[in-house]
């Protein structure tokens, strides 16, 4: 066989997250796992093979209790870890089909359900968190314009962390 020229691609190594915003009565659901500080929307990582919106549902049942559906994609974000690791995360608009939330133990310490205006302000509230809520409840039609961490891309918020080969230290991405 003919080589292409290109090297052989690397063993995978990016991880796929998902999470969901969830508004209802002017209130979002947000939880805490045990092993976080701050509160997040419900999420999760997608187990090989399944699709974003199965992982999603999945993990909203597993961390709260409820039923819920992607209704729409938000954005999504690319986080760089190290030279081997990287992150791809998919943040939806989720609607509630059917149960009530609750605090799912061994994983999520305890949940809220916080007006919208409040956690769009609390610092308690991841940072991420905060951008999709506030792309669920401020968003207009087309995709979102971020300027998170990653500048004016469509739709797309990046974290890129490497390590400065000049410096040795770590070094975010323009």
């Amino acid at each position: 066989m003919a080589s292409s020229g290109f090297p052989p691609l690397p063993p995978p190594h990016t991880r796929v997250g998902v999470g969901g915003v969830l508004v209802r009565d002017g209130r979002v659901l947000v939880n805490r796992a045990v092993y976080r500080e701050r509160f997040t929307i419900p999420s999760g990582f997608v187990d090989p093979g399944e699709p974003l919106e199965t992982a999603l549902a999945r993990e909203f049942e597993e961390e709260t209790g409820l039923i819920v559906r992607a209704v729409e994609l938000l954005l999504a974000r690319q986080k760089v870890i190290d030279a081997t690791h990287s992150d791809v995360y998919f943040a939806f608009r989720v609607e509630r089909l059917r149960g009530e939330p609750s605090a799912r133990p061994p994983e999520i310490a305890e949940f809220r359900e916080v007006p919208v205006a409040e956690a769009l302000g609390a610092p308690w509230i991841s940072s991420f968190s905060r951008l999709a809520i506030r792309v669920a409840t401020e968003g207009g039609p087309g995709w979102f314009r971020s300027a998170w961490d990653g500048g004016e891309v469509p739709g797309l918020a990046t974290e890129a962390y490497h390590t400065s080969a000049a410096a040795g230290n770590p070094a975010r991405s323009p």
